[in-house]
This record gives structure tokens, C-alpha cells and sequence, in this order.
């Protein structure tokens, strides 16, 4: 077994194997002559090893992109919230304004139509008086 000091094989016969995780050449050489399948199941495991450090060190790069990428994103995105803060303080201040401009155009409107109302009832009036003077001369 990998990592253990001793080992058996088929015949039962004990086969002394150095305790170190990384065999050198020459001792994996030894392991193999001894037994074929622990020296290709060890090569196996190191090959292995091998890749998921690879995989390993391809996602860690695929993250730190993915972090790189959103940091970006997240400046772009709040530069862009600050100009639309910006933006929504001088639309709301043109709204104040255009209320303001709106209530004034109301208020007139509302003086012109007492002015119409108040013209409109002295005009009648004055039919009124001009009509019951012609009558009281003929």
C-alpha cells in the first residue's frame, strides 16, 4: 500500500518499502521489480495528482478572472449609479421648477376667468341698462 512500509505480495512474502510520499527514480525502479502493480498504481496516483493540480490551478485562474471581471463591472456599475444620482437631483429639480412654472399658469388662468366672469356679467349689465334706456325713450 502507498505511504506504508511494508507490503505483500501474491506468495505472501514481505517487501519493504521506504515511507516517503515522493519516491525517488531509483526506489520506484526498486518497487517496480518487486511488484509491477503497486510501482503502476503509484505512477497512476502521481499522474493523477499531477492533473488535479492542474484542474486546481485552472479554476484558482478561472476565479481570480471572474473577480478581476466583476470588480470591473462593479466600477462601471457604480460610476454609472453616481451619474444617475446626478442625473435624478437636476430632473427632480426641473420637476420642482415646472410645478412652480405650472401652479403660476394656474393661478392665472384661474384671475383671467374671474376677470372673463366679472366682464361678462358688467357687458350684460350694461346691455341690460343701454336696452331699458332705449325703451324708456321711445
Amino acid at each position: 500500500m502507498y505511504g506504508s512500509s511494508s507490503t505483500s505480495s501474491k506468495d505472501d512474502t514481505v517487501i519493504s518499502i521506504p515511507s516517503t510520499k515522493k519516491r525517488p527514480a531509483a526506489v520506484l525502479e526498486e518497487v517496480a521489480q518487486r511488484d509491477p502493480k503497486l510501482a503502476k498504481r503509484i505512477m497512476t496516483n502521481r499522474r493523477s495528482a499531477m492533473r488535479a493540480k492542474e484542474r486546481k490551478k485552472m479554476y484558482i485562474q478561472t476565479l481570480e478572472c471572474n473577480i478581476q471581471r466583476l470588480q470591473f463591472e462593479l466600477a462601471a456599475l457604480t460610476a454609472q449609479l453616481e451619474q444617475w444620482q446626478v442625473d435624478t437631483l437636476y430632473i427632480t429639480a426641473e420637476n420642482n421648477r415646472l410645478k412652480e412654472c405650472l401652479h403660476h399658469i394656474l393661478e392665472d388662468i384661474e384671475l383671467q376667468d374671474a376677470l372673463n366672469y366679472h366682464s361678462r356679467n358688467e357687458i350684460e349689465r350694461l346691455k341690460r341698462l343701454v336696452f331699458s334706456n332705449n325703451i324708456s325713450k321711445d
